[in-house]
């Protein structure tokens, strides 16, 4: 194991649930789990991510349980002498308590140890899904612990607050260029699917990007019937592209046949890492946007996948193959506000133009889908927009505390702010646009979480 991996010690008393909790965590039954004082004896550790980082995980012995070591002083002075070298090598502690049983002394006692450790403590409040359980989490404030989270490591509940404070905890790795991640030499397939309403010349454009009469392709809509993939290499990368069955409105799809390969389609696009939606550009009379396409581009984005929409037959209508009229993205924007981030290109498939450009809009768009933002950086940019009007004035009753990059395609991020409620719609808007137009995200649709932080009073 690394030694520099945030190192994390599960801690609290026999049968509060730690190795239920380890084997949630770690996607494993490693941990035996079962419903009897003092089953883990030794501690075991695991490598696991929190959402894109590493750490290590460490499931400990119960601690301070004399009375269910059978009076046993040698185990009992083994076993704390074992929960004392983990606590010294540890970065964070996890220290689980029980929902049910509510405090005891032996929780108390085990949280004096842990604040003259002088190490970060999460304090996990277990079984909180009990209808039995005791109001355990207001009592347990009185550790006087920053962090608490309610959780239920049987169902799951609270594992992802679990998550977000531990992910604050682990470092980040600085580079001379940190905000792009750099492709590895087994760089991993960019599965690329091709979709749209039926006869758009998905197939078509497909057979030129190939080079190859691949797919079958004729004047009318509903020739293919089944999702196809490619493997093809472009300026050095490696893509998979999946042509698919055209999709129409649902309540014109009466076929059964139809109906599965539609079914087929969106599984296609739901497991790809981009997607070309392609319009058909000689319909678009007066600038009006088919109804199936804005649903296909608002489900294709909240899947999270990088998006190129490409006007195909570009030839067939008066307008500059390199000069997108602004009328079409505004009408998609105003028809779809997430549209504005979203690249837009003319193509013609018949006529093989701007087939590379499409390409290279939807690689560069799927690689800044990946993008990776230091922390320090982030918070550098948090200071500064903190100082701006909106934020200072007097309709501005919260305070931005912290930011953090908790994933990617898209890119997500995890802001905390003390009173949180105070936060209203165009507050959100302002930090999450500037945020995009600080980092060069204007194409991608990214994610923003708010976090409340607010110091609750005893």
């Amino acid at each position: 194991m690394h030694s520099d991996k945030l190192k994390i010690a599960l801690m609290g008393r026999t049968n509060v649930g730690k190795s239920t909790l380890y084997n949630r965590l770690t996607r494993s039954r490693d941990a035996l789990a079962f419903d009897r004082p003092g089953v883990t004896r030794d501690a075991r550790s695991k490598e696991f991510e929190v959402w894109d980082k590493e750490a290590i995980i460490t499931d400990t012995p119960g601690a301070f349980d004399y009375a269910e070591c059978e009076n046993d002083t040698n185990l009992v002075m083994a076993v704390n002498q074992k929960i004392d070298a983990i606590i010294s090598n540890s970065d964070v502690i996890v220290f689980v308590i029980d929902a049910i049983a509510g405090l005891t002394p032996y929780d108390r006692e085990f949280s004096r140890t842990l604040r003259k450790s002088g190490k970060p403590v999460i304090l996990a409040v277990n079984k909180s899904e009990k209808k039995t359980a005791h109001d355990t989490f207001a009592e347990s404030m009185e550790l006087g612990f920053a962090d608490i989270v309610k959780i239920s490591a049987e169902h799951g509940d609270g594992i992802s607050y679990l998550l977000e404070l531990l992910h604050k905890y682990i470092p980040e790795k600085e580079t001379e260029d940190d905000i792009i991640i750099k492709p590895t030499e087994q760089e991993e397939i960019i599965k690329l699917a091709i979709v749209g309403r039926p006869n758009v010349g998905k197939s078509t454009i497909v057979n030129k990007i190939l080079k190859e009469d691949r797919q079958l392709v004729a004047d009318f809509a509903g020739l293919t019937r089944e999702s196809a993939a490619s493997d093809f290499e472009y300026n050095g990368r490696k893509l998979k592209i999946i042509d698919t069955p055209g999709i129409r409105r649902s309540a014109r799809v009466t076929d059964v046949l139809e109906k599965i390969s539609v079914s087929n389609t969106r599984k296609s696009y739901k497991h790809a890492d981009a997607v070309i939606l392609m319009v058909d550009a000689s319909s678009l009379e007066g600038g009006k946007i088919e109804k199936q396409d804005l649903t296909l581009a608002s489900d294709i984005l909240k899947h999270g996948k990088a998006l190129v929409i490409a006007f195909n037959k570009c030839d067939k209508t008066p307008y500059d193959i390199n000069d997108i009229p602004e009328f079409l993205k505004r009408n998609f924007a105003i028809s779809l506000s997430q549209l504005k981030e979203v690249p837009f290109m003319f193509v013609s498939a018949v006529n093989e133009h701007n087939i590379e450009k499409l390409l290279d809009k939807t690689i560069a768009t799927y690689d800044n889908q990946k993008r990776k933002i230091s922390t320090s950086k982030l918070n550098d940019w948090m200071s500064k927009i903190s100082m701006s009007d909106l934020l200072q004035s007097g309709s501005a009753r919260f305070k931005l505390k912290y930011i953090t990059q908790v994933g990617s395609v898209p890119p997500t991020f995890l802001i905390f702010v003390s009173n949180r409620d105070n936060m209203r719609d165009d507050h959100e808007r302002f930090i999450t646009n500037n945020l995009k137009k600080s980092f060069r995200l204007e194409d991608v649709a990214v994610k923003v979480i708010f976090r409340d932080q607010t110091r609750k009073k005893k």
